[in-house]
């Protein structure tokens, strides 16, 4: 999961660099078409093909759907609102994960488990308006912000979903067919926009971007974080997000573009504590 976080730290800078060079669900659908067949290569290389029965293609289709869901808002979010705004709002997703986790398979999550929950979050969110407390009263929420919610609900049920779902497979076949059944699903959807798109008026910084989602956000991410799910209760799993917002700060730092300050600090300090002491309940 820590290696999971340093991932998806890399996600919104790349996302929001990109988005406006395909319509979202044409981006979603290359990048899931390419995660699949890394995937499925992997799995020639190391398991033993075979075609899964109906019933376990609807459990790998309703995996599909909630990252698939997550991925369209984020994109037409980006149109709309920054990536601090979604950044604050995906802070929302470890309380969703633990309210559906409960939902699922009543895994309950205690008081203490809880408020770490929420003190990370506050110190992640702390971070992402630069510790300024005028910044974050500022903070509205428009159409961007509503999209990006609807789809940190649905990234929230992603963790709940593998764990109830998984039934002793290997969850790199789980993994491919999630995102084999995300790629149908998207090319349902973004078939319009497939038509529209004239592909070779994409620029190649668009390409790489969309290869490095794919390689590493995409079928990386899914395989460590279903490798974490089915071991792991909802809420320490998705406790590890908040450690993106302190990957992004090092990362933006190592890129030269600033140390944090000591009131962003104190934010992560918070939040990386937070995290740590969830761990350990």
């Amino acid at each position: 999961m820590l290696l999971y976080a340093v991932m998806i730290s890399t996600s919104f800078p790349v996302s929001k660099a990109i988005t406006d060079a395909l319509e979202p669900a044409v981006l979603s659908l290359v990048r899931f078409i390419l995660a699949a067949a890394v995937s499925g290569v992997l799995i020639f290389s190391h398991e033993r093909w075979f075609w899964p029965r109906p019933v376990a293609l609807l459990r790998y289709l309703t995996i599909a759907a909630s990252m698939v869901i997550f991925f369209l808002a984020m994109f037409e979010a980006l149109r709309w609102t920054d990536a601090v705004s979604t950044g604050a709002i995906f802070t929302l997703v470890p309380l969703a994960s633990v309210a559906i986790a409960f939902a699922l398979m009543r895994q309950r999550t205690g008081p203490r488990q809880l408020f770490y929950l929420i003190l990370g979050g506050a110190g992640a969110v702390w971070v992402l308006f630069d510790g300024s407390l005028a910044h974050l009263l500022s903070f509205r929420l428009g159409k961007g912000e509503l999209i990006f919610a609807i789809g940190c609900i649905s990234y929230g049920a992603f963790g709940p979903l593998v764990a109830h779902f998984h039934r002793g497979e290997p969850i790199m076949v789980m993994t491919f067919w999630s995102l084999a059944l995300g790629a149908l699903i998207l090319a349902v959807v973004g078939a319009p926009g497939v038509l529209r798109t004239d592909w070779t008026a994409v620029p190649p910084g668009a390409w790489l971007g969309v290869v490095y989602l794919a390689v590493f956000n995409t079928a990386g991410s899914f395989f460590l974080f279903k490798s974490a799910s089915v071991v792991l209760p909802a809420s320490k799993v998705m406790g590890y997000t908040y450690l993106t917002t302190a990957f992004v700060v090092l990362l933006e730092a190592l890129l030269g573009h600033g140390w944090p300050t000591l009131s962003v600090a104190a934010g992560l300090a918070i939040s990386v504590s937070a995290t740590v002491l969830l761990q350990r309940t």
